[in-house]
Formats: C-alpha cells, sequence, structure tokens
C-alpha cells in the first residue's frame, strides 16, 4: 500500500467570509486501495473537504486554503480541475448540480467523451456502469424525469464509468430507498475490493456503511475529532451522541445495555457482529416466552372516529410523456395519524402525494380532501388544508431572506400584515430559526433549508401536512428535532403524511404504514404487521429495521420475539439477559 492522500495542516475559509473557517488543522492520509468513512454533524466540514480533494478548492470556490493537499500524485493547489479529474471522481450530495445530458446514457457517457476515448470503450464501459448502478432500461430517460434516487444513481454511474483511483462521495445514498441504498454500496466496496479503488464516502448514515470501512473519521467544527477503525470509533458511543451522529440500531441497542449493566464486550458495528457478542450471554434454547413489541400509541380521534381526511378512490395517473406513474390506487387518510409511505425509488409515493394537495390530477379516479373533490379547486384553495413540503427545499425557497421567504404566504392569503409578522416572529423561535432572520435561504445549510421549507407551510396553519423526505441530508441532531416536531404537531391534531426512506426512524413514529411498488400499495397496516412480510418488503426495495431482524433472529433460537425500534429491542434483551 502506499499513500493517495495526503492532507497535511489545512485549514479553509470560504471567499466572503474568510475569519471563519470551515476546515481547521485537518492532518489525513489515506493508503490506495482504502475505504474511508467521514462523518460528521451538519456543517462540521464535510463537504468542503469533498471539494479540497478533487480541486474544485481552491480553483473554483476561491477562498483561503493553507497546507498542503496531495491526492493520486498530484499537489491540489499547483494541479487544474482537469488533471483532477480524471483521477479523482466525485459524486455530489444534490444529483441535480451534475446532471448535463439529454438522457441517461449521454449523461454517464459525458466525462468518457471529453477523455476522448475510442466509441467502443464509451459504450463498454457506460453500459457497464449503468448496469451495476440499476439504470439499465433508462438510458433513453431525460435524467431530468427520473426520482430523487434515480437522479443519484446516474451520477454515481458518470462518476464510476470514468474509473478514477480515487471515488469520492458526498452522502451520495441519501435519496435511494434503503435496498437501492445496499446496492449502490455493495457496487462501491466490489470496486474498493476488486479493482482496489479509493473511496472517500461521507455519510450521515452509518447503519450500512460503516461495516464496510476500514476507517471512520469523525469530523466537527472543522477539526478530526476521531479516526479509527469502526469498531474503536463505535466504542466511544458517548462522544458520537454528543456529536449529533446517529450510530447503527445495534451499536445503540449495546450502549443503552452497556450503561444498564447486561453489555460487557465493545459495541457492535452491525447486526452480525451484536449476535455473534450475544449468543453466549443467553440461553438460545427453544423457548414459549413470548416478548411483544410496545405498539406506537395510535392519535385518540384516529380510533374514537375514524374520521377520512383525505380519500383516494381508483385512481391512475400518466405523465405527459405516457410513464404510468399510478395504477389503481385506493387508500384513506385519517384524522389525527401519522402515515408513513415506503416504496423504492419511482414507485409512485410523491406522485401520490402530489394527488393530496391538487398539484396533479388523477388520469382516472377521484380524490376527495375533507369531502371536495381536488378536480374542482384550485391549488391555492386547498393550501389552508394541505400543505405539501417537497423532498428537495430549494424547489420551493426564492425569497432573499428567511423572514420574506416565511412571509411570502401568508400574505398571498390576504393576511394582515400585523398577522403576518406576528406568525414569522412565532414560527421562528418555535423551530429555533431566530438567529437566520435576516440570511439569505441558498447560504444556509440543507438541514436548515429543510426546515425553513417546513416552516413556510406551516405557518399558514394547514389542518394536513405532507413531507416528501423531511430530513434527507440532517444529521441526526437536526433529524430527530425534525421528527419530535412532527410528533408535537400530530399530538396537537394535525394529520401528517410522510414519504420517506428511513424505515427505522418511521417505525418509532408512524401509527400505519403504507408500502408502494410499482404505482401500486402493496402493503398497509400497523409496523408490526408490515415488517412481518419479509418477502413483500424485499420486492419493494424496502428493508426492516436492524432491530426487527434481530427480533426474527431470536425467533429462529427460539425466541419469540417482535420489535421495530432500538426502546422494545432493549425491553425485550433486558428481559433475556
Amino acid at each position: 500500500m502506499n499513500t493517495v492522500i495526503e492532507l497535511s495542516g489545512i485549514s479553509y475559509s470560504y471567499r466572503g467570509r474568510e475569519d471563519q473557517p470551515v476546515l481547521n488543522d485537518i492532518n489525513l492520509k489515506v493508503e490506495r486501495g482504502e475505504f474511508i468513512v467521514v462523518t460528521g454533524r451538519t456543517g462540521s466540514g464535510k463537504s468542503t473537504l469533498c471539494y479540497i480533494l478533487n480541486g474544485l478548492i481552491p480553483h473554483f470556490f476561491g477562498g483561503i486554503l493553507k497546507g498542503t493537499a496531495q491526492v493520486a500524485g498530484l499537489e491540489v493547489a499547483a494541479a487544474t480541475i482537469a488533471d483532477l479529474a480524471s483521477r479523482v471522481g466525485i459524486v455530489f450530495q444534490n444529483a441535480e448540480s451534475q446532471l448535463v445530458g439529454l438522457t441517461v446514457e449521454e449523461d454517464v457517457q459525458f466525462g468518457l467523451e471529453n477523455l476522448c476515448l475510442p466509441s467502443t470503450a464509451i459504450l463498454e464501459r457506460s453500459r457497464w456502469a449503468m448496469a451495476v448502478t440499476g439504470l439499465t432500461g433508462l438510458e433513453g430517460r431525460s435524467p431530468w424525469r427520473l426520482s430523487g434516487g434515480q437522479k443519484q444513481r446516474t451520477v454515481i454511474a458518470a462518476a464510476l464509468a470514468m474509473q478514477p483511483e480515487v471515488l469520492v462521495l458526498d452522502n451520495p445514498t441519501a435519496e435511494l430507498d434503503p435496498l437501492g441504498k445496499a446496492e449502490v454500496l455493495a457496487v462501491i466496496q466490489r470496486l474498493n475490493q476488486e479493482m482496489g479503488l479509493t473511496i472517500v464516502l461521507c455519510e450521515q448514515d452509518l447503519e450500512q456503511s460503516a461495516p464496510l470501512a476500514d476507517r471512520i473519521v469523525v469530523l466537527d467544527a472543522g477539526r478530526i475529532i476521531s479516526d479509527d477503525r469502526p469498531e474503536i470509533v463505535f466504542d466511544n458511543a458517548e462522544l458520537l451522541q454528543k456529536l449529533g451522529i446517529r450510530m447503527p440500531q445495534v451499536t445503540d441497542l449495546a450502549r443503552r445495555l452497556r450503561i444498564g449493566g447486561k453489555w460487557d464486550r465493545p459495541l457492535p458495528v452491525s447486526l452480525p457482529g451484536f449476535l455473534s457478542d450475544l449468543s453466549p450471554k443467553i440461553q438460545l434454547a427453544a423457548s414459549s416466552v413470548y416478548y411483544a413489541a410496545e405498539p406506537v400509541p395510535k392519535a385518540a380521534e384516529q380510533v374514537e372516529t375514524k374520521t377520512a381526511k383525505i380519500v383516494v378512490d381508483n385512481v391512475s395517473f400518466v405523465y405527459p410523456d405516457g410513464k404510468k406513474a399510478l395504477d389503481g390506487v385506493s387508500l384513506q387518510v385519517f384524522q389525527g395519524e401519522i402515515l408513513a409511505i415506503f416504496g423504492h425509488n419511482g414507485s409512485g409515493k410523491t406522485t401520490l402525494a402530489k394527488h393530496f394537495n391538487g398539484l396533479l390530477r388523477p388520469t382516472k379516479g377521484g380524490v376527495l380532501v375533507e369531502g371536495t373533490d381536488t378536480k374542482s379547486v384550485s391549488v391555492s384553495q386547498l393550501a389552508n388544508k394541505v400543505g405539501y413540503v417537497f423532498q428537495n427545499p430549494d424547489h420551493q425557497i426564492f425569497a432573499k431572506t428567511v423572514a420574506e421567504e416565511l412571509s411570502f404566504g401568508p400574505r398571498n392569503l390576504g393576511w394582515p400584515e400585523d398577522r403576518v409578522q406576528e406568525a414569522v416572529d412565532a414560527i421562528l423561535v418555535e423551530l429555533n430559526l431566530q438567529s437566520y432572520r435576516e440570511k439569505d435561504p441558498f447560504f444556509l445549510g440543507l438541514a436548515e433549508r429543510k426546515l425553513l421549507a417546513i416552516a413556510s407551510i406551516l405557518i399558514m396553519k394547514p389542518q394536513i401536512l405532507v413531507l416528501d423526505e423531511p430530513a434527507t441530508g440532517a444529521d441526526y441532531t437536526i433529524n430527530t428535532r425534525i421528527i419530535e416536531y412532527v410528533r408535537e404537531l400530530n399530538r396537537k391534531g394535525m394529520t401528517i403524511v410522510v414519504i420517506t426512506h428511513d424505515v427505522a426512524a418511521a417505525a418509532g413514529y408512524a401509527h400505519r404504514l403504507l408500502v408502494m411498488k410499482s404505482g401500486q400499495v402493496i402493503l398497509e397496516g400497523e409496523p408490526g404487521l408490515v415488517f412481518q412480510q419479509e418477502e413483500l418488503l424485499r420486492q419493494c426495495y424496502v428493508d426492516a429495521p436492524a432491530v426487527t431482524k434481530l427480533g426474527q433472529e431470536l425467533s429462529k433460537r427460539g425466541w419469540q420475539s417482535e420489535m421495530y425500534t432500538v426502546e422494545q429491542a432493549y425491553a425485550t434483551l433486558t428481559g433475556l439477559l
């Protein structure tokens, strides 16, 4: 092995903010063929580190860069971005910032054409890259017509097609469904193990990525706080929790057991490791004991009245290009419930949700919102009833300041100015965004822009809130903050629909789960019932939480246990141990 990345004394400040360094005295060596996972809370400097590795810093962003950075044999400050591009592939957090082609195939081939490769090589490489990222069959589709996850796969394929020495990925799987995420990570792992490709992966979600890593680098406030093997880093779970880093469920479970005096080994990184350490501790013989999971509390109004706020009746929807996105969907959303919608990328989740506020109208069938047919009213007329927060907050943010952004909706509804300002002040306090009042929204981090997008809808006091991937890109602290806020809104009576890939989180707050595949509803019910359908979930590209898999493994060994949150698993294992 030899060093392929070496950062020495790296500090960096963006142009216009020279007095606010984003990175501080970073020293990092990465050997050729290593798989490095970089993690840290929002704003810790992960993306900035990525930009240095491929020369966007300092050559594109400018600013002040101190120290030396060598990547793939090149001095970053002296080399051009073009020099680095053939050696360092990069995949950004926001896939749309990298899409350039009119079709998926054009997009994947763009970089190869710039290398002036023979057409046969371009075709061979691009087809291989599309195959390993699950894009075969979408070659002729416009990348702008793809789902968020499919766009991300296109960008990853374009980077892989270049066959770089180093592949840098900035939170690349945030918008992928669970099994899609696993497939992409498996591809990246195979490239690392079989081709010797050096991987630097920046990730918020460590559930699937941590077991693949040779080392985990933890950043906070621009400094490296920890740099070691995963099992060493995770064994200091209290520090990770303090830094707002979401640990794998089995790591968090073992941490809680250790606090309770029930675990005396290093904290595990993966489910197999957890089971291996657990086996000697419990008698894995057949038992009639049944440990039932505590159900998620149901909203009182939902249980007592079952009032349907939204009724979807045999809805089909076909886009102008002929793509059938919904096929005979029927469902009800009840007063006071939290409904979580899962499914693979392109399964129709977002298309379905856009029917709830009239952004889309059924090609066939009908949608009633509180008894009103959405075909008979405008989107603005539905705004008082249904608020919709998009997956990408940049699709609904446009004002020059946060305060102006929040004011826009109420003013459009004709509120008097004093009421508008009172509502702006209140929502800023409620979401702890007071310090951002006069800031430009586009200079906020992704998580803060997510909060602003939610606030801009909530300020209009809708009765139903639809959230499309509300916590994508957010660190664990902000993710938890968003979830707790959603739960508080629900406790106050608001009906909430969440489109999400975060099965583990939704299992803890949703009253009901709905699973989609290819424009149809395949599964529907309470979490405990849905997670029992392992094969159907797999077919829908939905993966059960790690603790649910743990319960299934215990059941195979004689202990009948049903659990789908860490709290439930802790209660179960405390009894077993």
